[in-house]
């Protein structure tokens, strides 16, 4: 089975933290790139978080410049969004940062990874 690139997200950043992806019920996130562009005339601070079903925890905290782009890319597989998971966060300012988010998701298979595929 081929799996299809394609947005999975694509938002402007809140400035309180906010539900930015989740993957589509009964599949997982393979989340390959994540593209962050700050449209603000100073820098801005974006927090990143992977919230596991249960539990939060921060995985990025990057100051972005005016008007510069930070790619975060994600090797192999990419990093596993797991169905229940999401990835949550903020900047200082509302609606200056583009967010995307670049993968693939999977179909929920018993016992079966198509990762990799």
């Amino acid at each position: 089975m081929a799996l299809d690139r394609k947005t999975l997200a694509f938002t402007q950043l809140p400035s309180t933290k906010g539900d930015l992806y989740t993957p589509t019920s009964g599949t997982k996130g393979l989340v390959h790139n994540i593209e962050i562009h700050n449209t603000n005339t100073s820098t801005e601070t974006v927090v990143l978080n992977y919230h596991d079903g249960t539990n939060e925890y921060e995985i990025l905290s990057q100051d972005v410049a005016a008007g510069d782009t930070f790619i975060w890319d994600f090797r192999g597989v990419g990093d596993v969004v797991e169905d229940g998971g999401k990835y949550t966060g903020n900047t200082t300012t509302a609606a200056k940062v583009t967010f995307k988010v670049s993968g693939t998701e999977e179909p929920l298979v018993s016992g079966i990874s198509l990762a990799g595929v």
